[in-house]
């Protein structure tokens, strides 16, 4: 069978043997008929593909839906999202597979490199192959793009290329670029400290899910730095002097800045004083979790409430002062103490409270504190764990909300400003 490489396309032998290999494995349409295979090559990233038809009888069985961003690694959990079976969309996709409806542009890659059993690793149209696998009525040929012999970056360029057509959240693709970027040190850190069961991975949908998510598990790491750092040029005089605004880190598919220069001059799994931070907040998220859900307190078990150690302002807030104290061993002490609970304020971050806070200078509008990400939130949470960290067992009661703010409110009114 005649394999020509486009005029667009630089002739490599080592793909010419992959794509002859492929051929011999897996039937065409177009070696059934004959028809010349063309090599087309990527302007972007130089990737070699070609483009055929597959039987879908073929397809259900050679496709592998969990493809992997580092093939040779066994830590690589899957890069795709979840798929959605339940959606009207996807059961209408169904539908019309059944009734022969033939898809095109289905993109995976040709690789044996770990389940050799399915060769074809699904990069875009996940669901078209899964409702042609579960209906298997209608065996038609479908369009496909397969790809050869690509690096780790290809990989991932492609896994965003082939998804910017359709519904993806920021947090896969925040969860392919850093593994792409950084291997799987932040999710081995998460995994370490307690965020992330042993074999769990960051979640494709953050909204719908309890988990932390990459772009909050990086928030923790750079605050964490960012407050060591002003640490050590503060006397223990001035720290309740200063307004401190944790850093909330950008999503999506280019990578956050200040994260890559973190990630760049630090050894995360290596950093026994962040390790140690990062267990301390998970105790404190677990028991606050317990304390909403046990049924034995007052609060509503809302997921905001559960969960308000993983709300970006609280945890961007802890991280920062966790790093903030780690020159001041005695307030450090005192802010890794879970808060005390009590009659009237049951689960330690006291969240319905948190949630009714409102200062006298706040719009009508706000919807208290520590309910979202915004930069006044992030300064007033840091300054309240601050407060907090004066003492070894304080209750975070509304006296504690007001003290903390009025603070934050009085340094940045100040003629001389903060620093």
């Amino acid at each position: 069978m005649e394999i020509k490489f486009d005029e667009n396309a630089v002739y490599d032998d080592e793909i010419k043997q992959a794509v002859i290999e492929f051929l011999d494995k897996v039937s065409t349409l177009e070696a059934k008929h004959q028809v010349p295979i063309i090599v087309f090559q990527d302007g972007t990233q130089g990737a070699y593909y070609i483009k055929c038809s597959l039987l879908a009888s073929d397809a259900a069985k050679l496709c592998d839906l969990n493809a992997k961003l580092v093939a040779n690694k066994p830590e690589s959990l899957r890069a795709n999202r979840e798929l959605m079976l339940s959606k009207s969309t996807y059961l209408k996709m169904e539908e019309d597979a059944a009734t022969g409806r033939e898809f095109n542009d289905i993109i995976v890659e040709y690789t044996t490199e770990y389940d050799p059993a399915t060769p074809l690793k699904v990069w875009g149209g996940q669901h078209r192959i899964s409702a042609i696998s579960r209906t298997g009525k209608s065996d038609r040929y479908h369009g496909f793009r397969v790809y050869f012999n690509l690096s780790k970056n290809q990989r991932s360029d492609l896994a965003l290329i082939s998804n910017t057509n359709i519904a993806v959240s920021n947090d896969t693709f925040d969860r392919m670029v850093e593994e792409t970027t950084f291997g799987n040190k932040l999710r081995k850190w998460c995994q370490i400290v307690g965020l992330l069961g042993e074999k769990e991975d960051f979640p494709d949908t953050g909204a719908r899910s309890e988990k932390i998510t990459v772009k909050r598990a990086r928030s923790f790491v750079v605050n964490f730095y960012l407050g060591k750092e002003r640490g050590k040029q503060l006397t223990s005089e001035d720290l309740d002097l200063k307004v401190y605004e944790p850093y909330l880190a950008s999503t999506g598919v280019i990578i956050d800045q200040r994260y890559a220069e973190v990630m760049r001059d630090n050894d995360i799994l290596a950093g026994e004083d962040l390790i140690t931070a990062g267990k301390k907040f998970v105790t404190l998220h677990k028991v606050q979790y317990k304390a909403v859900t046990s049924g034995q307190s007052s609060v509503a078990n809302r997921k905001a409430y559960r969960n308000k150690a993983l709300v970006e302002s609280v945890l961007c807030g802890w991280s920062y002062v966790a790093g903030l104290l780690q020159s001041h061993p005695e307030r450090l002490e005192n802010h890794y103490r879970v808060p005390k609970t009590t009659g009237k304020v049951p689960d330690p971050l006291n969240a319905q409270e948190m949630s009714e806070f409102k200062y006298d200078s706040d719009p009508p509008t706000y919807r208290g504190l520590g309910t979202r990400s915004s930069a006044k939130d992030r300064q007033r949470i840091a300054q309240l764990f601050l407060a907090k960290s004066l003492e070894k067992n304080p209750v975070i009661d509304k006296n504690l909300m007001h003290k903390a703010v009025s603070q934050v409110e009085w340094i940045i009114r100040r003629p001389q400003g903060y620093a």
